[in-house]
């Protein structure tokens, strides 16, 4: 569940929003599960008003529901695939602009979390890793609107009520994407980046696909 933290100059709404969707796209907020605006005011320490605010915007953003009350969404599996779509060729724009702007810090940071991930063995911990190392890299494309666009679509397979299953080969093939990937961006090279970024995601499209019993859509 959400917890209560401090929100410095951000308004209630705002930071309502912001902990509401990071706890459904983290997957601590499962599918199906009901959201009451009294029990989500009170852990967050907010009032009613921002909740609702925050529960209508999450609606817009197809995050919840309200069916007798709120409750998160239950997305149907196909949805992730286009999701997936979407956000390959997404990362792979940002992931071009990234090459040429990013920044040493930001590099040490991807190389941190590249790390992070090779040592956690728990897989949310690892979905929240990787969900950072695609937000930092969306970031240092210097693009507002793309990176918007990206986070707009950052509605992963772990947030679903059906499990995906990685295989240990899974696993180590995503590990040597990252690495790919930080060594194209490291290098400044902006095609090698754009190509993998788009190979990484479509590569993370088939393994959901082959999990839920789905047809791949048609990817590179």
């Amino acid at each position: 569940m959400p917890t209560k933290v401090d929100r410095g100059t951000e308004t209630s709404a705002d930071f309502t929003h912001s902990r509401l969707r990071d706890s459904i796209l983290s997957g601590d907020l499962r599918p199906n599960q009901r959201l009451i605006e009294e029990e989500l005011a009170a852990e967050l320490g907010v009032s009613r008003t921002p909740v609702r605010e925050a529960l209508l915007r999450l609606r817009q953003e197809g995050l919840v529901v309200r069916r007798k009350g709120w409750t998160v969404r239950d997305h149907h599996p196909a949805e992730v695939l286009e999701f997936l779509e979407a956000r390959g060729e997404l990362e792979a724009v940002t992931a071009r602009l990234a090459a040429t702007r990013i920044d040493k810090a930001t590099l040490k940071e991807l190389e941190d979390l590249v790390e992070q991930m090779a040592r956690t063995e728990d897989r949310q911990d690892v979905n929240t890793l990787n969900s950072r190392f695609h937000a930092l890299i969306a970031d240092a494309s210097g693009n507002s609107l793309l990176a918007r666009f990206t986070h707009g679509t950052d509605i992963n397979y772990w947030s679903f009520s059906r499990p995906v299953l990685f295989s240990d080969a899974d696993g180590a093939q995503v590990d040597a994407d990252h690495r790919a990937l930080l060594a194209a961006l490291t290098a400044g090279d902006a095609d090698e980046a754009e190509r993998i970024a788009r190979v990484h995601v479509a590569r993370t499209a088939r393994i959901v696909a082959r999990s839920l019993g789905l047809s791949p859509r048609a990817t590179p």
